[in-house]
């Protein structure tokens, strides 16, 4: 099995090029002055499978999302990592000639730095997670819409009409650029699954996802995305509804909302499964003019 698992994760490391980054090392101290002012320092990325060492970086990932929420996210993250076929952890590899620490650190938890993955939470509707997940959804787009929640709540209860949870999480400040590939290594391990007679046949994608919303001149208020290509999935949405969690920011998670004059929320978003491949092409032209 263990064999099964670093093949699958050997297949999954995604080009290098694609996620190369580089930075200014000006504000480092120099420890001698004949080391150069303007260093740059190549920042290598891949992607893999979630094994079982990634528990507490998935988790933490996911914290991001539901704060104080009522979602048992041990649980959460143990279904993630058993589906040992669907899904991809960002980290940052080891370099032995950058890195000193003991062996036993190279896995640390510390550095999943991204998750894309999907969790077919029709299939699993006896997990507690997933019930909790459900409830919590319906009770806040109820406080939104009567109308929408009772879309909604017939959704999530469709046997016929299986929904995936499409989890899209990272950490601030890294760019949108390293969700491509990771949705395209997604949706081939979807129709590679389907084949297999797997239920990954979904009609709809539901995402969580971290928004704000910041005072502008004459108080106007405009919403952004902490991930900014989630304003894509949006766009195209066939159901979508927010609601604020300022009262949850004291978890120490939400720094990226920590000033005053923004408010975080949680959007929800349920996209028609036919459309994923839309949203994909429109971000990677999106990218492209950057």
């Amino acid at each position: 099995m263990a064999s099964s698992k670093k093949k699958r994760a050997d297949e999954k490391i995604i080009d290098e090029d694609e996620f190369d980054d580089e930075i200014d090392d000006d504000e480092e101290e120099s420890g001698s002055e004949e080391e150069p002012m303007d260093q740059e320092v190549q920042l290598d990325f891949e992607a893999r499978i979630p094994d079982d060492s990634d528990f507490n970086g998935i988790r933490t990932l996911l914290q991001q999302v539901f704060l104080k929420a009522n979602v048992n996210l041990s649980e959460l993250t143990d279904t993630i990592i058993s589906q040992n076929y669907i899904g991809s952890v960002m980290k940052q590899p080891y370099n032995p000639e950058l890195d000193d620490d003991d062996d036993e650190d190279l896995d640390s938890d510390d550095s999943v730095l991204a998750l894309t993955t999907v969790v077919n939470i029709t299939e699993r509707q006896d997990v507690d997670c997933v019930k909790q997940l459900k409830t919590m959804l319906v009770e806040k787009c109820k406080q939104c819409s009567a109308a929408q929640s009772d879309k909604l709540s017939k959704l999530l209860t469709d046997p016929d009409h299986h929904v995936g949870y499409l989890i899209n999480e990272r950490f601030l400040n890294l760019p949108p650029s390293m969700a491509v590939p990771m949705f395209e290594a997604l949706i081939k391990e979807m129709e590679k699954a389907r084949q297999k007679k797997m239920k990954y046949n979904f009609s709809y994608y539901l995402m969580i996802c971290k928004s704000f919303e910041m005072k502008a001149a004459h108080n106007v208020k405009q919403m952004f995305f902490s991930n900014s290509e989630e304003e894509l999935f949006q766009e195209m949405s066939d159901l979508c509804f927010r609601y604020s969690v300022a009262h949850e920011r004291d978890t120490g998670v939400e720094k990226w909302s920590s000033e005053d004059d923004m408010e975080p929320f949680r959007t929800v978003i349920v996209l028609s499964a036919d459309k994923l491949a839309t949203v994909l092409e429109k971000l990677k032209h999106e990218i492209a003019k950057t």
